[in-house]
């Protein structure tokens, strides 16, 4: 699989949990053969709909976790990780790369506090919850494997299942609706060698993924993300008005979409749900307000679309969210 293709390692791990990837892309609309190596990688959106899909089918509220443990670890990254001298070397090697990997505005950030070391992730806002809990706890497990166990583990956004199995599969008490996502472990634990150490090849490796080009942001990212920040600036969201933002007509927007099996009105129906997930779960804010951010008139319109996306109203989802986390 092309280094570039992450996200479709993911999706691919579905089949672990006893999932049929191809199936699923077929559920959301996404034809099957966006799984097959030649092509380019999932963006973030269609990555989403899957998991979502994939969490609606299963039951399963910490999928991500699930895939993470499940993961081969296939990927140059992984594989550049694991062959770097020491536990510290391979932090670093993930602070240089990862970017290159994950996409543009993703990152990773190595500091020394003490007598901790702190891994902060920078993933964005618009990275669907498994896919972050996915990355953190593949982060810890090979961390682990190296003997260096993480000692405290942040998330950004609140949680998605039982306390107890972030424990199990973290072996550490996370903590929830932090001002970052990141790890936390021994400073001492950064000079441990690893038993896969392999620099040579590692540093082949390294050099062909620090000059390879990330591919262009498709255009149904790009339109999810002018139609976040206009929501966030309480504005309203049209085809024609998020086309010029994007420097094209209404006309070219939906033709270049359909060329990525996308249409104007899914992603800002994905967009929306999102953000009402987060809104309704993540703060305390009245639902008029939370109403008004998604970009509803009024309560009513708000609250029968989050019945369609959801199947509850959004008061019994933010109760069952505090019911979670206590």
């Amino acid at each position: 699989m092309p280094p570039s293709a992450p996200f479709r390692v993911v999706v691919s791990t579905l089949s672990q949990l006893d999932l049929d990837p191809r199936a699923l892309c077929a559920d959301v609309g996404l034809d099957p053969r966006l799984l097959d190596d030649d092509r380019p990688d999932l963006d973030l959106t269609q990555v989403g709909r899957v998991l979502a899909r994939a969490e609606a089918v299963s039951g399963d509220r910490a999928l991500g976790l699930h895939l993470a443990e499940r993961a081969s670890g296939r990927g140059l990254l992984a594989y550049v990780a694991r062959a770097q001298p020491t536990v510290g070397d391979a932090l670093q090697a993930l602070e240089r790369l990862a970017g290159a990997v994950w996409g543009p505005g993703a990152g990773v950030r190595i500091d020394r506090r003490g007598t901790l070391a702190v891994v902060r992730f920078r993933l964005g806002r618009a990275l669907p919850r498994h896919l972050v809990e996915f990355v953190v706890a593949r982060t810890v497990i090979g961390l682990r494997a190296g003997g260096a166990p993480a000692c405290e583990v942040w998330f950004r956004h609140a949680p998605g299942g039982r306390r107890a199995e972030y424990e199990r599969v973290l072996r550490c008490a996370p903590r929830f609706r932090q001002s970052e996502t990141r790890i936390a472990l021994s400073a001492d634990a950064l000079a441990r060698p690893l038993a896969t150490a392999n620099p040579q090849v590692a540093a082949w490796v390294a050099s062909a993924l620090e000059q390879q080009r990330t591919p262009a942001t498709t255009l149904g990212a790009r339109l999810a993300d002018a139609i976040d920040r206009a929501l966030a600036r309480g504005r309203a969201v049209s085809r024609e008005g998020m086309a010029r933002a994007l420097g094209m007509s209404g006309r070219t927007l939906a033709r270049r979409l359909r060329l990525e099996q996308r249409d104007f009105h899914d992603v800002l129906t994905e967009v929306r749900r999102a953000l009402a997930d987060r809104l309704v779960v993540d703060t305390a804010l009245p639902l008029e307000a939370v109403a008004a951010r998604v970009g509803f008139a009024d309560c009513s319109a708000f609250g029968k679309a989050f019945r369609r996306w959801f199947g509850t109203t959004p008061s019994a989802h933010r109760r069952a969210a505090q019911r979670r986390w206590h």
